[in-house]
């Protein structure tokens, strides 16, 4: 539905409850501590639970056990909040008419603006997320994340604090959550991969549950493998529907709209800035998508270690491909 400058209505600023103002350093430095410490603190804790209870066993390996799982837990908490929140801010833009998609304006209905405290204080959750995890990332390199990784915390900090300032692309931020669903499933997968390292007979059990037989019950480790496979296939279709479908239809929309003039009274610089991280999210989410499918696919070499096994590596190799072992490949990694 093109439309002319002239006809848009006014962008203003809103100044609610939790607004991000870049104006005001010492409340945007307290408000980033506290929504990182909300983080921080079951992190530190989660951590405390799990070398109380796996610490000093098992030499090296449960020592990165111990050190990477909270990491883990906290991306699977973190993408369930974020995500349901992503799909109530969709519903609740759905309807709403275009403008307020994508910019507060002196139109905005009152009952818009309350979803929009909304997902001004779930972008506030999801940027001290980000940073909070950031660090983390950092401190352990490689272990929880390559340079994708650290590029991918990068350019949505960046996106969170542009959008959330300037209270633009309010619609487009509910798309970008949802994709953020696909999170949870790379924790299970992880979690996995630790367990059929280990000498716990619980994956064999896991196994025979869920109705595994043959090679994938000889062994903790072809037990895990077989289970992650089956969540590997999981994994790519959420991954596919919330980032490749989602994603790219709410992006076909915004640049849609960008093209016919409904967003020229957004400032150019957060605009094209935002515009810019959304495309190289898009790109990113392609780059993963490729890794995922050359793998499931058989076309990518697959590090190993002694006995054929695959190495418990985190990061983009671990976590975006299917370098578990298919069933009827008797549990041995490709």
């Amino acid at each position: 539905m093109p439309s002319a400058k002239s006809v848009l209505p006014a962008r203003i600023r809103y100044d609610g409850p939790y607004s991000m103002d870049l104006g005001n350093p010492a409340q945007f430095s307290m408000c980033l501590l506290q929504y990182a410490m909300l983080w921080e603190v079951p992190r530190f804790l989660s951590g405390w639970f799990f070398r109380r209870r796996w610490g000093g066993k098992d030499g090296k390996a449960n020592e990165e056990f111990t050190s990477c799982a909270p990491s883990y837990v906290m991306s699977f908490v973190h993408a369930i909040v974020v995500g349901g929140l992503g799909i109530w801010v969709l519903s609740g833009l759905w309807d709403c008419p275009l403008h307020d998609k994508f910019f507060i304006n002196d139109a905005t209905p009152p009952q818009t603006l309350k979803i929009v405290d909304v997902i001004e204080r779930t972008n506030w959750v999801f940027f001290g997320y980000m940073m909070d995890d950031l660090a983390h990332v950092l401190a352990r390199y490689p272990k929880l994340g390559k340079m994708d990784m650290v590029a991918h915390h990068l350019v949505f900090i960046v996106c969170s604090i542009l959008a959330g300032y300037a209270q633009i692309f309010v619609f487009p931020f509910s798309w970008l959550l949802i994709g953020e669903l696909s999170t949870p499933l790379l924790t299970v997968k992880w979690f996995l991969r630790q367990s059929g390292l280990g000498q716990s007979k619980r994956p064999i059990e896991w196994a025979k549950k869920l109705g595994f037989k043959g090679k994938a019950l000889e062994s903790t480790y072809e037990a895990a493998s077989a289970i992650e496979y089956k969540v590997s296939e999981i994994f790519v279709a959420v991954f596919f529907v919330v980032r490749v479908c989602a994603y790219g239809a709410g992006l076909t929309h915004l640049l849609r709209h960008l093209i016919a003039g409904d967003l020229a009274n957004v400032p150019p610089w957060p605009r094209y800035t935002v515009l810019g991280i959304i495309l190289a999210g898009a790109a990113l989410n392609g780059h993963w998508f490729r890794i995922m499918i050359t793998k499931a696919l058989g076309l990518g070499g697959g590090s190993k270690s002694k006995g054929g096994k695959a190495e418990a590596n985190s990061g983009e190799d671990a976590m975006y491909t299917f370098s578990a072992a298919k069933p009827e490949n008797n549990g041995k990694a490709d």
